[in-house]
C-alpha cells in the first residue's frame, strides 16, 4: 500500500509532464499509459484495506472499523475530487498533477510516520494466565515464565496491539 501511494506522486509528476508537452502525436499513447498507471498504483493502495482492517482489528470491532474506513476514505475523495477540479480548471492541469502528487506524497509520508512499525504479521509472545488446556495455547511450548508461541497478530482480549 506504501509503494503504491509513493509511486502515486511519481504518476502524477509523469500526468503533469504529459500534459505541460505542447503536442505531438505521442501524448495520447502517453497519456493512457499514465492513466493506466494511475489506476494500477490506486489499486495498490485500496485492494489490501480489508486485509489491513481484518489483521488490526478484533472479530468484534470490524464493522466498526470498515465504517470508519469508510467514511475516513469518502471524506478524503470529498476533498481531492473538487480541489482537482478548482486546480484543473484554474491553473491548469500542469499545476494540478504536482499539486495532487504533493497530496499523495504527504499522506504515505504520514502513514509511514503514523503506523506502527511494529504491527508485524507474526508475533512471538508469552502468556502468563491461560491455563495448559486453553485453546489458544495450541502448538505453544511451555516456559518457565508462561507459555511461548507465535503466530499472526490479531488483536483480541488475549492480544493487547503490540
Amino acid at each position: 500500500m506504501l509503494s503504491g501511494a509513493l509511486l502515486l506522486t511519481a504518476v502524477f509528476a509523469a500526468l503533469a509532464v504529459v500534459t505541460a508537452a505542447g503536442s505531438g502525436g505521442w501524448r495520447l499513447g502517453a497519456l493512457l499509459v499514465t492513466w493506466a498507471a494511475f489506476g494500477a498504483t490506486c489499486s495498490m493502495v485500496l485492494r489490501p484495506t480489508g486485509r489491513l482492517i481484518r489483521r488490526a482489528a478484533p472479530p468484534q470491532e470490524r464493522t466498526s472499523a470498515f465504517a470508519a474506513q469508510f467514511s475516513l476514505s469518502h471524506s478524503c475523495w470529498l476533498l481531492t475530487y473538487p480541489l482537482a477540479g478548482w486546480l484543473g480548471a484554474a491553473a491548469g492541469l500542469q499545476a494540478a498533477g504536482p499539486a495532487l502528487g504533493a497530496i499523495a506524497l504527504l499522506a504515505a509520508l504520514l502513514a509511514l510516520r503514523l503506523w506502527p512499525s511494529s504491527a508485524a504479521a507474526s508475533i512471538k509472545h508469552e502468556h502468563q494466565d491461560l491455563d495448559e488446556g486453553h485453546p489458544h495455547l495450541c502448538g505453544a511450548r511451555r516456559m518457565p515464565t508462561g507459555w511461548r508461541q507465535s503466530h499472526d497478530f490479531v488483536p483480541d482480549r488475549l492480544h493487547a496491539h503490540p
